[in-house]
């Protein structure tokens, strides 16, 4: 099924985040209903303070000749990973957006993937998050590393307390 994002949808997303104190299930549920990554075709498996996981079953746009993940999609379902694992540390108010992104492919990425978030503890303004991207068996296919800017995110609210 074919998804389109549109910036009120993810807009309002932000609006509806759990509270940092709310069940992981809450965050699950926010997660698997975010527009954007419905639309890159992960679904959230866990999410907790240290990070999350995926699974990317089958991507949004034709294999390399190889049968492989296109790499473009790799890395824009990690950055969608590292963004979904990062605002769940973010401090009230402020959201992540992708500073820096960079993704290493170690050998061809075949569906479906494992993606495992791991957000390294930061300052206020500041997240990083790895990501490994494992293939169908298992084996580690890709590592991306992003840094997360905290913005002020009082344009849209965060629906947060603490």
């Amino acid at each position: 099924m074919q998804h389109s994002a549109t910036s009120a949808d993810n807009q309002e997303a932000i609006q509806q985040l759990p509270r940092q104190d709310d069940a992981e299930q809450s965050w699950l549920d926010w997660a698997n209903g975010y527009s954007t990554l419905a639309a890159s075709g992960l679904t959230c498996t866990r999410i907790d303070a240290d990070g999350a996981d995926f699974v990317l079953d089958k991507a949004n746009f034709p294999p390399n000749p190889n049968g492989a993940v296109n790499g473009g999609i790799v890395a824009l379902v990690a950055d969608q990973a590292m963004g979904v694992a990062a605002i769940r540390t973010a401090p009230a108010g402020r959201q992540p957006v992708t500073a820096v992104l960079e993704t290493h492919f170690h050998r061809p990425a075949f569906a479906p993937l494992t993606l495992t978030a791991s957000v390294i503890p930061g300052g206020r303004t500041i997240r990083t998050v790895q990501v490994v991207v494992r293939d169908k068996d298992g084996k580690h296919c890709a590592s991306a590393t992003g840094t997360m800017s905290m913005t002020d995110a009082s344009g849209g609210g965060t629906g947060r307390t603490a």
